[in-house]
């Protein structure tokens, strides 16, 4: 069981936007937006989901993603941003929190570049850490099977229209990170990753292992905290597409037994 992580950093953000005067917010958040599109376009064209982290970082789930993939994308973002330098660190563990704990301390280390001084990655490190003698290409290209070792979670809010009429918008996106930083909390506990997708949808990018009964009490802990209705899809791959497309499957088919008159709320698709 392998998950394979990937983040995506601006490097010295910080200083660079200093360089743009104090009328900089509407160019940094027009450049941030056209950086997450286009990494979102060129990694799901190779079966792999980014999330926004934290804008300046993003993480992208790329099991069966390549070192060679990850140069060519590296070097088609970096062309269209110039300016700025870009890095790409890989973390490979056994849950989603495991990788991204293993690209810390990548970081950390010696921070070994291998692409133009912005290819974060130190080879010998995750040599060690997978237990291989081989290169690093091997390393990823092995994590190129097709063991379904991705769960990921679909989670959306039921009937979020009747809590939209007696709150204002404003209100609402409140609620809604109120909602997303429970789910983050109680899911982080078991070594899984937490985002918002927007309207009124998150996404958990899970260990492989939880069960459907643990997933089952967490959202019921959740429901039950707010007095919401919640319906959450889970879809397993060997890829992130798959098991994204799977989770919302899975959303799509408790909606169809609810119109048969069955009440579920949690189901999983393989």
């Amino acid at each position: 069981m392998t998950c394979q992580i990937t983040v995506i950093k601006l490097e010295g953000y910080g200083p660079w936007t200093l360089k743009l005067g104090s009328d900089r917010e509407h160019q940094l958040q027009i450049l941030q937006a056209g950086i997450y599109a286009d990494l979102q376009e060129y990694f799901s064209e190779k079966n792999g989901l980014v999330f926004s982290n934290r804008y300046d970082e993003l993480i992208a789930v790329t099991n069966q993603i390549t070192l060679h993939d990850h140069k060519e994308i590296l070097d088609k973002i970096s062309k269209k941003n110039s300016k700025i330098k870009i890095s790409m660190t890989i973390g490979i563990g056994k849950t989603p929190l495991d990788s991204d704990k293993k690209i810390k301390r990548i970081r950390q280390r010696e921070n070994k570049s291998v692409y133009n001084n912005i290819f974060a990655i130190d080879k010998e490190h995750l040599q060690q850490e997978m237990g291989h003698k081989n290169n690093i290409d091997g390393i990823l290209n092995q994590n190129h099977s097709n063991t379904k070792d991705l769960k990921i979670i679909h989670i959306d809010v039921d009937g979020s229209t009747s809590i939209t009429k007696k709150l204002s918008t404003y209100e609402v996106t409140n609620l809604l990170l109120k909602i997303q930083l429970q789910i983050s909390n109680l899911f982080l506990k078991e070594d899984s990753l937490t985002f918002f997708l927007g309207g009124d949808n998150f996404m958990v990018v899970a260990k492989s292992d939880i069960s459907i009964s643990k997933i089952t009490k967490i959202i019921n802990r959740i429901i039950k905290s707010f007095d919401i209705k919640l319906n959450c899809g889970i879809g397993n791959g060997n890829n992130a597409r798959t098991a994204a497309m799977l989770a919302t499957k899975s959303l799509d088919q408790i909606r169809e037994y609810r119109k048969t008159g069955m009440k579920i709320n949690v189901f999983e698709s393989n």
